[in-house]
């Protein structure tokens, strides 16, 4: 029962985050501003629609009562979390030099 609220937990965080970087595709946010960098903007719309997809195949995962399945989707969202934040680091740097 713990597994399942954990991966809920997990799966809502991560469809949070997509939904969040798709709202905010032309808005300044924390230290982003995609209106001034457009391949920032395509990133946070490849990255929004991802982190929603491994969002939704958490929470479905969660309850499926599968090890297996709940494994793979904690390694991807694990790994895809990952990727997504030193993609987005990149984009910091970048600012941060033209400064």
């Amino acid at each position: 029962m713990l597994l399942s609220i954990l991966m809920t937990l997990f799966g809502l965080i991560a469809a949070f985050e997509g939904c969040f970087f798709l709202t905010h595709l032309h808005k300044p946010f924390l230290i982003f501003h995609p209106d001034r960098q457009a391949p920032l903007s395509k990133a946070l719309i490849v990255w929004g629609i991802l982190l929603l997809i491994i969002g939704v195949l958490a929470m479905i995962a969660a309850w499926t009562d599968s090890i297996l399945f709940i494994v793979t989707m904690v390694v991807i969202g694990c790994v895809g979390e990952t990727l997504m934040a030193y993609s987005l680091m990149g984009y910091f740097q970048a600012e941060q030099r033209k400064n």
